[in-house]
């Protein structure tokens, strides 16, 4: 993995389903001295499962999105085009990347509802704790991307033009 930005996620994504794992567990304990639910090896193994599985999906779509981005690359060429050549090939180049992720998608899906169908089918893991930790995927990168923006406000950020932007420098003209 090339991009100092996916090594971050990766490892904010790690960090986060470690902390997600570990609360999911701690919670579980505390509600077993209550009665309220059961508390054994199953709740830490589920728990696992879930969040090596979804770093795993995010380990995978990042390197099939490289792979496919390398692809690309390298067919292009270090050559000069101009605007129309490089629009001719990437329309004719785009479905080709387009599919190889697509392809990576099919397969980070089966590979959370193995995880699931496990889950809930061999009774070696608590389904509850291993499908907490999948759900915790957005919401994990979301903090991320904030904690990362807040840590690092010099980072590069994408110019997003809004209405308001649009209408006053159109009025300025």
């Amino acid at each position: 993995m090339k991009n100092k930005g996916n090594n971050y996620e990766l490892w904010a994504l790690t960090v986060g389903e470690i902390a997600v794992a570990a609360l999911v567990v701690s919670v579980y304990y505390i509600l077993s001295l209550f009665g309220i639910v059961g508390f054994g090896i199953k709740v830490p193994l589920g728990a696992t499962l879930g969040a090596a599985v979804t770093v795993f999906n995010l380990f995978f779509l990042i390197l099939s999105v490289n792979r496919a981005v390398d692809r690309y690359i390298a067919l292009r060429g270090s050559r000069e085009m101009t605007d129309e050549e490089a629009e001719k090939f990437a329309n004719e180049n785009s479905m080709a990347i387009q599919n190889a992720i697509k392809s990576s998608f099919i397969v980070r899906t089966l590979t959370m509802v193995a995880a699931l169908v496990v889950a809930f089918l061999t009774g070696v893991f608590d389904p509850i704790a291993t499908v907490i930790p999948l759900l915790m995927y957005r919401p994990i990168l979301s903090v991320s991307a904030l904690i990362k923006a807040k840590l690092y406000p010099e980072a590069e950020t994408e110019y997003v033009p809004t209405t308001e932007t649009t209408e006053t420098k159109e009025d300025n003209e």
